[in-house]
């Protein structure tokens, strides 16, 4: 798999969510003409995380969003029914829309939705499948560090009392996110003050929201000071 070791040791560089997403666009998957890339984590408790995006119209809808199971189940759309296992096929009825499985050991660690310019013709689809398939166990073992309930994250030490309200550890550089939060500072801004890009604030951000249990800035600040992380 020369395409899933080069992938391999390109992560090792430590990009964004967003960056891979954009690789694996523009980069491994350029040979089919792919056109947007959405890789999503899934929780223990069902609901998604979408972590890295390329390509698509409505990224902004979906950034920086705990979905709900009982959100994400409710849309009527084929892409939903193949995430649901209604189906056992891949390719939505159009063949411009792949999702796979993201597996490591076993454990379901998210899905890859990989949308494409133009139809995939049936005699070229097993190729693209396998080729996808072959970048997915690496972007899932990517993802099974990232899931703060089979990873530690390391960081800050919280007394027994705050984890049993809810609250994960946190690293430094979250606890200086989150205190941007409760200050009303957006990511650019915080961007700008702590010297990283957007997407790396946005991906700490969906870390932070994780090791909360909320699903929006306004719920992690709330919960920041009824746990005085700040």
């Amino acid at each position: 798999m020369p395409i899933a070791r080069r992938f391999v040791e390109w992560l090792g560089y430590h990009p964004t969510p967003d960056e891979i997403a954009r690789a694996l666009a523009t980069d491994y998957l350029s040979e089919f003409s792919a056109l947007g890339i959405r890789f999503s984590r899934l929780n223990d408790d069902d609901s998604i995380i979408i972590l890295g995006q390329y390509g698509f119209e409505d990224s902004a809808m979906w950034a920086d969003r705990v979905i709900a199971s009982s959100e994400w189940r409710a849309r009527d759309t084929e892409p939903v029914q193949i995430l649901k296992g209604e189906t056992k096929e891949r390719w939505c009825n159009n063949s411009t829309v792949f999702i796979e499985t993201l597996r490591d050991r076993g454990v379901v660690q998210g899905h890859l939705m990989v949308a494409f310019h133009e139809a995939i013709s049936a005699d070229d689809k097993s190729r693209v499948a396998e080729t996808i398939r072959d970048l997915c166990i690496p972007l899932a073992l990517y993802l099974s560090f990232l899931n703060p309930l089979r990873a530690e994250l390391g960081g800050a030490t919280f007394p027994s009392a705050v984890r049993e309200a809810g609250a994960g550890p946190l690293s430094q550089r979250q606890i200086l996110i989150l205190r941007g939060m409760v200050e009303g500072k957006t990511n650019h801004e915080l961007a700008t003050e702590m010297g990283f890009s957007v997407s790396t604030i946005r991906h700490e951000t969906m870390r932070i929201y994780q090791a909360l249990s909320v699903s929006d800035r306004k719920e992690a600040a709330k919960k920041a000071i009824m746990l005085s992380l700040i």
